[in-house]
């Protein structure tokens, strides 16, 4: 089980696709990839340079639809260089809720139905965004050993 954690954050910069998808974990697998080398293929056609965050934004849940940002995290001095339909924004700054996943991604809502236990049981609120940040690559990590970091908004 996770562990979870109120912890203070900073924003991050980050250069996104918006994109929906169905909820079945191949649907969100599929939709995520082709998003993320969306982005990347931007920045490595307009010279931005990653500062090593790839991660996921969600700002509200559909149990039938996922809709999400996927990008990476950019030097805010960059902003200026998005152009539709790659945006730039920022993660929000303050206390969030915090865990870290450890395991494949199609798993990730086993950790958040955990989370949420958590947040009942603890009388706290989520709020918008959630963000996910990537610490390893899937296409040279095991998915057994694949890391995620989940920061959750709080009312």
């Amino acid at each position: 089980m996770p562990e979870f954690k109120l912890i203070d954050v900073a924003e991050i910069p980050y250069f996104y696709q918006e994109r929906s998808c169905g909820m079945a974990p191949e649907d969100i697998g599929a939709a995520m990839g082709e998003t993320f080398q969306a982005v990347w293929d931007f920045l490595l056609e307009s010279g931005v340079e990653t500062t090593g965050k790839a991660l996921s934004v969600y700002y509200a849940y559909d149990p039938d639809e996922m809709t999400f940002r996927a990008g990476f995290s950019v030097d805010a001095d960059d902003r200026e260089k998005a152009t539709d339909p790659i945006r730039y924004d920022t993660t929000p700054a303050g206390r969030v809720l915090h865990f870290r996943h450890t395991g494949p991604y199609s798993k990730l809502r086993d950790s958040y139905g955990q989370m949420m236990a958590y947040m009942e049981k603890e009388g706290l609120k989520i709020a918008a965004p959630a963000w996910e940040v990537y610490l390893n690559d899937p296409t040279k990590t095991p998915e057994d050993e694949l890391l995620t970091d989940v920061f959750v908004s709080l009312a």
